[in-house]
């Protein structure tokens, strides 16, 4: 009775919690979309969008003040001008997640979009500033968060990742996927993440992100809208709340995720036995010792949950224990390194760590 009683408090605790993190924030209700469009032609012709279906537009100026004081932020070029009104230039987003990734579609109504794409062949024109600046942070706490500038008219996006590389933080930058295009009344953007970005980090329990769109209109001295806040100010930022998947679609997930996994190991464990196994290059002592029985011991744990495409959910609820060291195999070896090296020179034995 005890037990249930503590873990009823601690339940009332943690919705209370989550109650005063979202309260006075937006809130964008993410839902998992079977086969979401991917693109931006397949977002702009999809009924999602005709039927404005999730329609996010709820942007307001950018503070004069707040943005002048980004001279002082090195890390983006931004130009700030503000003589007229951004009421003609509306800007929304829509999102959605499946067992792939997180989709997120923007859609920029731009009443001089012709004049911009004349201009765009002068990089040196604003034109070329134009786009969003997007932060987001994979989780409530104890998360780095990320930084993107997309400028869809120079046709380049610059990622900053406030987070140093290690098992629990990866640079976006191998990852996220964007285009743009020119649109009838505008533009339209295109961001993909996939989960292998954040696979440690899931949304399957109706988690809640920071994130927030920050659009700059220097060609039309419009200014800039953001939906969630001033850059830089994550506690301001909106949030996404992320519809749990069903189970079937969590599974989903879980297998795509360990999928990548178990074939990203197929392929580190193949270049580090052929390194640390050369005569010249490696240490036969490590690889003998300690890498290969690792290696052989995931090997032979794959085998054993059968063919990648047939995958029971048992498998798949077994393979999560595996999931960490497949996915980072390359941090595994340098720990099984370190490990063995403080054996044998520092504590005086002969480094044995097999696993």
């Amino acid at each position: 009775m005890k037990k249930i009683i503590l873990l009823i408090l601690w339940m009332v605790a943690l919705v209370g919690a989550k109650a005063d993190e979202t309260k006075g924030k937006k809130v964008y209700e993410c839902r998992y979309l079977e086969h979401a469009p991917f693109g931006v032609s397949a977002w702009a012709a999809s009924e999602i969008v005709k039927n404005e279906k999730g329609k996010e537009n709820r942007f307001v100026d950018y503070n004069s003040d707040a943005a002048k004081a980004l001279i002082l932020d090195a890390n983006a070029t931004r130009q700030f001008e503000k003589d007229k009104t951004s009421s003609s230039r509306e800007t929304s987003f829509y999102m959605a997640y499946d067992q792939k990734g997180w989709y997120l579609y923007i859609d920029a109504q731009e009443p001089l979009i012709q004049k911009i794409l004349d201009e765009t062949v002068d990089q040196g024109s604003a034109a070329a500033n134009e786009g969003y600046e997007i932060f987001f942070v994979p989780g409530l706490h104890n998360a780095a968060y990320y930084q993107t500038m997309t400028h869809p008219f120079a046709k380049k996006t610059e990622v900053y990742d406030w987070g140093t590389a290690c098992r629990t933080f990866r640079s976006l930058k191998p990852y996220i996927h964007v285009e743009s295009l020119p649109l009838e009344k505008g533009f339209g953007t295109f961001v993909f993440v996939p989960w292998q970005a954040f696979y440690d980090r899931l949304p399957l329990k109706g988690d809640y992100w920071r994130f927030t769109i920050i659009r700059w209109m220097p060609f039309g001295k419009a200014g800039g809208v953001t939906w969630g806040g001033a850059v830089h100010d994550t506690g301001n930022f909106g949030l996404i709340h992320f519809v749990p998947p069903t189970p079937e679609q969590k599974i989903g997930m879980e297998k795509e995720m360990l999928r990548a996994a178990w074939f990203k190991f197929l392929a580190a464990s193949k270049w580090a036995t052929a390194f640390w196994s050369d005569e010249k290059l490696g240490d036969s002592e490590f690889y003998w010792q300690e890498l290969k029985p690792l290696v052989d011991q995931y090997l032979k744990q794959g085998s054993e949950m059968g063919n990648a495409d047939e995958w029971t959910v048992e498998a798949i609820k077994r393979g999560q224990s595996l999931l960490g060291d497949w996915m980072e195999f390359d941090y595994k070896v340098q720990e099984l390194r370190r490990e063995y090296l403080l054996g044998k020179y520092v504590s005086g034995g002969a480094g044995n760590n097999t696993q």
